[in-house]
């Protein structure tokens, strides 16, 4: 009886290993229409990751552990209104025994760039403590130090909290995310982040429903009435579609975003 009991738990842990998904390539594409204050233009967006090992998925496709531990490098671009602005960006992080290391350069039209130096930590696989440092042009340095922590509940839920301040305390912010499986292939996020700048409070607060790892629907809501509502679907392992509208009250701002994710 025992052998039996053994033999099914070696069989079932096989299988949930095998259900996950590995990526070493990270991508999507997007296009927003933008109506601000009766002025409508188009945002096009690109970005993509390359990681040096696998990333493991967590279920759904897209879903991946708190803190990454994988050496990685990243790319990002905005184009406004067919070259009337633009903003693009490359980064990478490096992670050599318990260190982290990173650098960043990002620039746009107005010719504001910006370089980033990381140096961080891993105490443990769940508690990284990192400081970075954002060089931008016509501006002060500024220090940023953050420690990040994940509470694994048990094979599949996890609770992370983020903590981030600049070097004279102005600037503060906690976030948090909760994974829960919530039996089958359904799963469910839940995220919140609390922030003061300068005495100036904000607050975010967003979920995820998966319907399975490929279907989810997610929404957010932010102070000053900002919301998102959006649904992503993966055709496959590798590719999928997402939707989602924007809106911002006070701002009188309206968006429209369509994309495409793949994955490799």
């Amino acid at each position: 009886m025992k052998l039996k009991l053994v033999t099914t738990a070696v069989l079932l842990s096989s299988a949930i290993s095998v259900s996950a998904e590995e990526y070493t390539v990270l991508s999507d594409i997007s296009w927003s229409n933008v109506d601000e204050a009766g002025s409508s233009y188009d945002v096009l967006g690109l970005e993509g990751t390359y990681y040096f090992d696998k990333k493991e998925s967590l279920g759904p496709y897209n879903e991946f552990e708190y803190i990454n531990k994988v050496s990685n490098i990243n790319a990002n671009y905005r184009n406004i209104d067919t070259g009337d602005d633009y903003y693009y960006g490359v980064a990478g992080e490096l992670f050599t025994g318990n260190f982290l290391i990173g650098a960043g350069y990002s620039d746009n039209k107005a010719d504001a760039d910006a370089t980033s130096f990381s140096l961080g930590y891993l105490f443990s696989d769940d508690f990284l403590v990192r400081v970075d440092a954002v060089d931008t042009d016509g501006a002060d340095t500024v220090y940023n130090v953050s420690a990040a922590y994940n509470h694994q509940i048990n094979a599949t839920d996890y609770i992370g909290f983020t903590l981030v301040t600049d070097d004279e305390a102005d600037n503060i912010s906690l976030s948090s995310k909760y994974f829960t499986h919530l039996g089958d292939d359904r799963y469910l996020t839940a995220s919140v982040k609390l922030a003061d700048k300068d005495g100036d409070n904000t607050w975010a607060v967003g979920s995820s429903y998966y319907f399975t790892k490929a279907t989810s629907v997610f929404a957010s809501l932010a102070k000053d009435e900002v919301y998102e509502i959006g649904a992503q679907h993966f055709f496959n392992t590798n590719v999928a579609l997402f939707a989602s509208y924007t809106s911002a009250d006070d701002a009188d701002t309206d968006a429209y975003t369509i994309g495409l994710k793949a994955q490799f």
